[in-house]
């Protein structure tokens, strides 16, 4: 440099010695605030809507406008459609377009995508006026800026990095940021001016946190000293604001969603609010079941009209009955079982068919009381000389089988109260049917258990003998005036033998019923209750006549009762086989009678004639060993012949007998209309029509009010499905917790859609036993005219099966669901619960098939779990459709697994974009995920209508399964 230049160099130099020392943010007593970066010349880089030499001057105008010029005084004048401190909060999608296009929207939601801006009100400060937040996040890298403002003035910042965000919901959004550099504007109102909290703001340096709900409510912590100043929770109304194009959401990786506090919170309350709201219904309806099905009543000697009423009912509808039969023959697959059977009962007496095992005497009272029986069964059976129809027969008659049917979690005036609910006439009262049953309570002498439980196998309930009296009381609540028994001391000690006899003696006596009871081998006192007695050889009468003159007839004819010999079990002995000569020194001291005499005669001439034993002893040796080959043959031949022959013996002796005279002419004389007895029958019965509205509304309401009952007093079965469905969902939830967007992501939520469907079709497989401990029941009570079949289906379907089937996947749905971390969408959530309630009915309509019409549950159980398998098999899993052979196709139309899992999987994965880097940065949206994988993007509700359209069909099956193979046949 020359000398002129360098001394002029140095003159200017000295004229501004006054001049500041210049700005450089690397020197310890300079920094960029608010975020800026320091570069190397010393120059701070300040973020959008700030400048200055520091970055502490907002800037106006608008986010992205090329020349924005800075705040003059208090406040910025925004451009259209901007708003915040420094105008970089978009207010609608309009004001994005010039940057980000015709796509562009402006997000509201606080849920930040590539770049957040927020300006918010304080609202729980109030020892601080007019102060403010601001927020802006940059998400490529991760920083924050947190501002605070009073009266539109900065006093201090925070610099937030390693930051973060989760969605637990369609709007809500928490963030997290786990470092932090804070430092305080000079000369502000906290900073200096009035009160200095620089030291405080220094020493902040993390982790801070905040929530906005809709892009709105939200609140801000900063976990630090600065609790000493601020509330733990800054409470903020914010305006929030982000533009963004379809390119930013397909650039941005999906954030990440949390199964949030609040979220978490609100199910576990709908949960509890909904288990209190069922409990107290359910403890509500038991209470009012128990006071009108299982509450005693005082009866009166004084009559008043309810107890008039129903003794007219009750007398009107019993009259005395004779029944009479005659010619019966039954036949089943060509062997006789029954031949030429004759015989009748009289009003207030007590017909006992007696016989050894295989008589034919349960085949003959199921003849008597028409019943379905296999074989071919002809003869004429006359009630009163007449031939009533099916349903003046049921209403007049009663059939108690030789096996209990009850249902043991009823106690018996509830057992007895629903039989009259259900069969007595509907216009008779509840006061007049309680009546009745305190009636039949009485007569059979079950006061004392009135209110105890049946008791199942396994569970204590009542006596065998008590439980053999309330089958009877359930036939005796309608007051029949014929009453069959099946072998009713079947299974029961003597004592309570006694007492059940003696119950059906009083009611034929008192109640001038008449009774046919089946009995095998009874003892000697209840012998002595029978009026007449049937007895059956090989389907054959033996005698038929006056119970007290059977030892007198079998004198007569050859066979004398033993001393200290109960008749009856002679009786069957005697049908068996003959008895032994040596039996004659056992009979009684009177003379024998001329067969018998004459048989004992001939054998002591035979004696006579009999060779000496020294004579004869090589005869017999010879002869021994000729005949050694062909004894046992001949021995047997001999026995068949002689059990024949005798057998032969008694049948004819009875066809030839003055009894079987007497039970001819009886008959002529009834079926010539020569008898004293009417039938009355109730003209509701007779006009009754299987499609009356009224009486299948009237039995769905006692049916489900049954089922009700039996389900909250046996719970355990509901509990284990719903507790392992909170259980499940629970595990479910742990396992795939918070599933990402990436093919991993993707591979989760197959695989959990699908077990939750595998879960329930298999745990739906609990209906099968559901239905078949009460098959028998639900045969013997449709044979004896209880209800209909479509009363009884649509109680079950309503009472065991909705919420068996229903409940548990909404809770294992509920709880489930957002832990796993699936599309939070209210909407998206709602058609889950909907798909899953309608696979679940799909399931359990398949077992309800399998149910009605097996009887066996184990072969039911087999099938119901090969349907399963293969409808699992087509249902999209674990074989792609599309590369199912073209002449198997259509075998995925039969898959409610197809309907269900497409259903789910197109409801998930439709409007989300897969996004994986661990080879490439690929971006695949739902769709072509969906098409991948053979399943129809557009096809959820159609899935929905043939999943409704399977449960109808399942369901229709079911019950002509129900109503044309489970019946009673014998």
């Amino acid at each position: 440099m020359s000398t002129p230049h360098r001394r002029h160099f140095l003159d200017r130099r000295q004229e501004h010695q006054e001049c500041p020392p210049c700005f450089n943010c690397q020197l310890p007593t300079d920094s960029c605030t608010n975020g800026g970066s320091c570069d190397l010349s010393g120059a701070c880089h300040c973020l959008a809507g700030w400048s200055g030499l520091d970055c502490a001057e907002p800037l106006c105008g608008s986010l992205y406008a090329p020349d924005r010029p800075k705040r003059q005084g208090d406040q910025c004048a925004c451009d259209d459609g901007w708003g915040g401190v420094n105008c970089n909060v978009c207010q609608n999608d309009q004001s994005c377009v010039s940057t980000k296009g015709t796509n562009a929207t402006c997000i509201k939601s606080a849920i930040g995508l590539k770049s957040m801006h927020a300006w918010c009100d304080t609202t729980n400060i109030p020892w601080i006026d007019n102060t403010h937040v601001s927020l802006q996040c940059d998400w490529e890298t991760h920083e924050c800026i947190f501002q605070f403002w009073k009266d539109l003035e900065e006093q201090f910042y925070c610099a937030l990095s390693e930051c973060s965000q989760t969605t637990s919901g369609d709007l809500d959004v928490h963030g997290k940021c786990a470092k932090a550099k804070c430092g305080c504007m000079k000369d502000a109102f906290m900073c200096g001016k009035e009160v200095d909290m620089s030291q405080l703001v220094a020493n902040v340096k993390g982790p801070s946190e905040w929530f906005c709900k809709d892009g709105r409510d939200c609140w801000y912590n900063e976990y630090s000293i600065l609790v000493k100043v601020f509330p733990d929770n800054i409470m903020l109304s914010c305006d929030v604001g982000e533009c963004a194009n379809e390119q930013d959401f397909l650039d941005v990786k999906p954030i990440d969603r949390i199964f949030s506090r609040v979220t978490e919170s609100i199910i576990l309350s709908v949960i509890l609010i909904a288990c209190l709201a069922i409990y107290i219904a359910t403890r509500i309806t038991a209470k009012r079941q128990q006071q009108t099905y299982g509450s005693r009543i005082q009866l009166t000697e004084e009559g008043d009209d309810d107890t008039t009423i129903a003794e007219e009912i009750s007398s009107g509808a019993r009259k005395e009955i004779l029944l009479t039969f005659e010619d019966v023959n039954y036949t089943v697959g060509g062997k006789r079982i029954l031949t030429d059977l004759h015989g009748y009962v009289e009003p207030a007496q007590m017909l006992a068919i007696m016989g050894p095992s295989g008589a034919g005497k349960s085949s003959l009272l199921d003849i008597l009381s028409r019943k379905h029986k296999r074989g071919i069964a002809s003869g004429n059976i006359l009630i009163n000389g007449m031939v009533p129809n099916r349903q003046q027969f049921k209403q007049i008659s009663g059939f108690v089988d030789q096996d209990d049917t009850l249902m043991g979690t009823l106690t018996v005036r509830e057992t007895l109260m629903y039989s009259a609910m259900l069969r007595l006439p509907r216009n008779m009262s509840i006061r007049q049917k309680q009546k009745r049953v305190e009636d039949v309570i009485q007569e059979l002498g079950l006061e004392a258990i009135a209110d105890s439980m049946i008791g199942s196998p396994g569970q204590r309930g009542i006596s065998g003998g008590e439980k053999r009296r309330v089958s009877i009381g359930k036939e005796l609540v309608t007051s029949p005036s014929l009453l069959f028994l099946d072998e009713p001391t079947s299974g029961l000690d003597a004592y309570n033998a006694g007492v059940v006899m003696e119950c059906l003696r009083k009611l034929t006596k008192q109640g001038l019923r008449t009774v046919v009871v089946t009995i095998h081998q009874p003892r000697s006192n209840i012998f002595k209750m029978f009026d007449s007695l049937l007895l059956l050889s090989g389907g054959n009468t033996v005698y038929f006549g006056p119970a007290n003159q059977t030892s007198q007839y079998f004198r007569d004819i050859g066979f004398p009762v033993p001393k200290d010999y109960n008749v009856a079990d002679y009786l069957i002995d005697l049908t068996m086989k003959r008895p032994d000569d040596a039996d004659a020194e056992n009979i009684e001291d009177d003379p024998s009678p001329p067969s018998r005499a004459s048989s004992i005669a001939s054998t002591q001439l035979l004696d006579e004639l009999r060779p000496s034993i020294d004579e004869s002893r090589q005869f017999i040796s010879d002869a021994v060993r000729e005949m050694n080959s062909s004894e046992r043959n001949d021995a047997s031949e001999f026995t068949q012949l002689r059990e024949s022959n005798h057998s032969y013996h008694l049948i004819q002796s009875f066809k030839t007998s003055a009894y079987a005279n007497i039970v001819q002419a009886r008959i002529r004389q009834i079926s010539s209309g020569n008898v004293q007895y009417t039938v009355l029958v109730d003209s509701q019965i007779a006009s009754y029509s299987p499609l009356s509205m009224v009486r299948f509304l009237h039995e769905l309401s006692l049916l489900s009010s049954r089922t009700f009952i039996n389900m909250y007093r046996n719970p355990f079965l509901f509990f284990a499905h719903f507790v392992c469905s909170i259980v499940l969902g629970v595990l479910l939830g742990s396992l795939f917790w918070q599933v990402d967007v990436d093919l991993s992501g993707v591979q989760n939520r197959l695989g959990v859609l699908f077990f939750m469907c595998a879960l329930l079709g298999f745990a739906s497989t609990s209906a099968l036993d559901m239905f078949s401990r009460e098959r028998v029941l639900f045969m013997r009570e449709r044979e004896n005219g209880y209800y209909n079949p479509a009363s009884y289906f649509c109680a079950k379907v309503l009472f065991d099966v909705v919420p068996l089937r229903v409940l548990p996947p909404l809770a294992m749905g509920a709880v489930s669901y957002y832990m796993i971390g699936l599309n939070p969408a209210l909407a998206v959530f709602g058609r889950f619960l909907l798909v899953l309630v309608l696979f679940n009915l799909a399931a359990a309509g398949l077992c309800l098939c399998f149910a009605t019409a097996l009887k066996s549950v184990a072969v039911a159980n087999l099938l119901t779990s090969l349907v399963m398998l293969f409808s699992m098999l087509f249902g999209g899993f674990l074989l792609n459709k599309d590369h199912i052979p073209w002449f198997l196709n259509w075998l995925k139309y039969l898959s409610f697994f197809n309907y269900g899992y497409e259903a789910l999987i197109v409801n998930e994965l439709k409007d989300i974009t897969l996004r994986d880097k661990s080879i490439a940065d690929i971006q695949i949206p739902g769709p072509i995920i969906l098409a991948r994988f053979g399943f129809n993007g557009q096809a959820f509700w159609i899935d929905v209508v043939r999943l409704c359209l399977f449960i109808c069909i399942t369901f229709i099956v079911a019950f002509v399964f129900l109503k044309y193979f489970v019946k009673e046949r014998r």
